[in-house]
């Protein structure tokens, strides 16, 4: 009365028997099984023929497929079951019983076992299972997300840690690697650049997405653009310094001198002689002597220092004749760098 196989192709002999049963189906296996049964389970249910169908996972989480087919399946009025057991879902002790009559193993059984008590076994086994508590309950409606991290500007590789809670989903993902998630949650991360995490969250109904933009704290430099007033031109004018290599700039004795700067990231700012400054502000002067600036700009991490030097001419040949001795000089220097550097490559 009671036969029993064990093929070395599961699934496929699943199929096979699947469009040969006549009033009942009854497998147990994990979702790759469910979805390689779908179309076949459809059939046997346009047929008047009685489905049960006990789907095993490791974890919670039900992809967008199972979902839409388990809706079709029960739709049609099959029996769909969803549980969550590591232990049979890694031992791979998956089965089907057709018409009461025929089983089908993917593991092969104790030796001692008799076809009726193997029978009788997996039969018992799935009665345990199939109870109204572990029916598969489609989700729809409204979904919740909450999704957030600590911090959202991190310093390069800092840690921070991103959490999420979601209600009423059946497939949570959070993208950049992460991959499906439980419902509830949270998980330690770094990053080298600005990133955006993206969680997903979807039911047999709807699909939502909610982000976390998370930013690498860059301090600023200090940048001060220095500007004179051309009394030709009736305006203020940027100027930079001598050389690449210099904070050194040439104006006018008695020439009406304008500094300004913009500093976004916080911190404390300050010059030796002008005191506390605003990250954002300006300066104007008349140079009547040269005249030294020291920029400090302090961070949590960081200190940054900014020397500004103005020399002031009385005439333009004064003025030429500085310049020059100034680029005369840096290019000295700046050959003495290229041939060290040459020297030591060279090593």
């Amino acid at each position: 009365m009671f036969r029993h196989f064990t093929p070395s192709e599961f699934n496929s002999e699943i199929e096979k028997e699947i469009k040969r049963s006549s009033h009942l189906i009854q497998i147990l296996s994990d979702e790759f099984g469910f979805l390689r049964s779908g179309m076949n389970l459809i059939e046997s249910l346009n047929n008047q023929i009685s489905v049960e169908f006990i789907i095993v996972s490791p974890n919670e989480n039900k992809s967008m497929k199972l979902v839409n087919l388990a809706k079709n399946l029960i739709d049609n009025n099959a029996t769909v079951y969803f549980i969550k057991s590591n232990d049979i879902y890694k031992s791979k002790d998956f089965f089907g019983i057709f018409d009461k009559s025929y089983l089908i193993t993917k593991q092969k059984p104790n030796i001692s076992y008799t076809n009726e008590e193997l029978f009788r076994d997996r039969h018992s086994l799935f009665e345990s299972i199939s109870i109204e508590s572990n029916k598969l309950n489609l989700l729809s409606g409204n979904i919740g997300i909450s999704f957030k991290a600590d911090k959202t500007v991190v310093n390069n590789n800092e840690n921070f840690k991103i959490s999420w809670s979601v209600k009423n989903s059946h497939e949570i993902t959070i993208n950049n690697g992460i991959g499906l998630v439980e419902k509830e949650g949270s998980l330690i991360r770094s990053i080298e650049n600005d990133t955006k995490f993206d969680l997903t969250a979807k039911n047999k109904d709807y699909k939502i997405k909610k982000s976390i933009y998370v930013k690498i704290y860059v301090e600023d430099d200090i940048n001060i653009l220095v500007n004179v007033y051309d009394n030709i031109l009736k305006k203020f004018i940027e100027i930079t310094p001598l050389s690449e290599f210099s904070d050194h700039y040439a104006v006018f004795k008695n020439q009406k001198i304008f500094l300004k700067w913009d500093i976004n990231t916080d911190g404390k700012f300050s010059e030796t002689n002008l005191g506390d400054l605003s990250l954002k502000g300006n300066h104007e002067f008349i140079l009547s002597e040269q005249k030294e600036f020291i920029f400090t700009y302090l961070t949590i991490n960081n200190k940054k220092v900014k020397k500004i030097i103005l020399h002031g001419f009385d005439d333009k040949k004064d003025f030429n004749r500085f310049n020059l001795e100034q680029v005369s000089e840096q290019n000295f220097f700046y050959r003495i760098v290229k041939k060290l550097n040459r020297l030591i490559n060279n090593k």
